[in-house]
This record gives structure tokens, C-alpha cells and sequence, in this order.
């Protein structure tokens, strides 16, 4: 059996329940009372895909400016990413591009996940799914709306990120491996033809 640890980073506006889907996905609980993280939290869950164990360990930055400062420290060495903003709250997608740039000047590769976040809130929505999911294809990134607060598709989130992530690897692993041509053995090459080899 493979084991590997992939640490993502859940970054995003503070209070747009960042800190709530790691939560949730990682001990599966909500807490209203939530405060805003200072600098940054920490959850881990163990899941398995196949015969593969999987640890992600997720970072939740604080969204706040006084932490810009120190957030890129965070994303240094990640896996993956989710990007999230809150569905009841147009300046949190607004602010979308500054946290795409803010992520790629330290790890351009990595798998995103774009989440929409506060389902629940069905009449304060002013983000509508189709928007989310534009924006999405025009990052090329996964898009998932969610409710921390239900559980609502939080799972799903999280376990795609983590296949995305393993299938990236893999391909990795599969091109470092793939044997690469050999010069000719000069030695099989008939007498007449090896001056043409030298």
C-alpha cells in the first residue's frame, strides 16, 4: 500500500468559513462562534483512494491584511489549494484575483479548487452558481459550491482535491520513470559500418 501526506493551504476573505470546511471535513463539526484565525489554523483527516492512504494536512491562512506579510511562508511546499469565497458576500469574489496572484507567486503548479461557501444562506445569496462557475473556467480550476455549516458537498470538496493531487503525482512519477533511449552499443555494429560511429 502507497502512503503520502499532502499539505493543502484554504486560503481566501476572512470570514468567508475557511476555517468552517476544515472543520467540518476534518472532525466533522460546525461551530457558529468560530473566531477569525490569527495567522493560521490546522486540521488533519487520514482518507484512503484504492489501495492508496492519504494524509491531507490543511492549513487555513487568515484572510485579514495584516497577515499578507507572512500567508506566503504557508504556501511554500503545498499540494493543492482551496480558494474560497462566500456566495452572501460580493466583495469576497471580487477579491478573487488578488488571491489567485497571491498563491501562484509561490506555487504556480499545484491543483485549485474554487469554492463557493454558504449555501445555506439561500436568501442572502448574491452570487449566483453560474457566476462562480465562469470565473472557474476561466482560472481552469474545479468548482464546488458548499455549505460548512450542513456538510453540504464539503466531503466531495476535499476528496477531490486529494485525487487530484495523487493523479498530479502520479503523472510525475510515471514521466521520471520512463526509460529514456540509450546510445547505440557500438560493439553489434557490424566492421564495415562503425568508422560511420566514430
Amino acid at each position: 500500500m502507497s502512503e503520502f501526506i499532502f499539505k493543502v493551504v484554504a486560503i481566501g476573505d476572512g470570514g468567508v468559513g475557511k476555517t468552517s470546511i476544515a472543520m467540518r471535513y476534518a472532525y466533522d463539526k460546525f461551530d457558529p462562534k468560530y473566531k477569525a484565525t490569527i495567522g493560521v489554523s490546522y486540521a488533519v483527516k487520514k482518507l484512503f483512494h484504492g489501495d492508496t492512504k492519504i494524509t491531507l494536512s490543511i492549513l487555513d491562512t487568515g484572510g485579514q491584511e495584516m497577515f499578507d506579510y507572512i500567508r506566503p511562508f504557508y504556501y511554500k511546499g503545498s499540494s493543492g489549494a482551496l480558494i474560497v469565497y462566500d456566495i452572501t458576500r460580493k466583495k469576497s469574489f471580487n477579491n478573487l484575483d488578488r488571491w489567485f496572484d497571491n498563491l501562484y507567486s509561490q506555487c504556480r503548479e499545484i491543483p485549485v479548487i474554487l469554492v463557493g461557501n454558504k449555501t445555506d444562506l439561500i436568501d442572502e445569496r448574491v452570487i449566483s452558481t453560474e457566476e462562480g462557475s465562469n470565473y472557474a473556467m476561466q482560472k481552469g480550476v474545479i468548482f464546488y459550491e458548499t455549505s460548512a455549516k450542513t456538510g453540504d458537498k464539503v466531503v466531495d470538496v476535499m476528496n477531490e482535491l486529494a485525487k487530484v493531487i495523487l493523479q498530479k503525482k502520479e503523472k510525475v512519477k510515471v514521466l521520471a520513470e520512463k526509460p529514456r533511449k540509450t546510445p547505440r552499443d557500438k560493439t553489434r555494429i557490424p566492421g564495415f559500418m562503425r568508422r560511420l560511429f566514430k
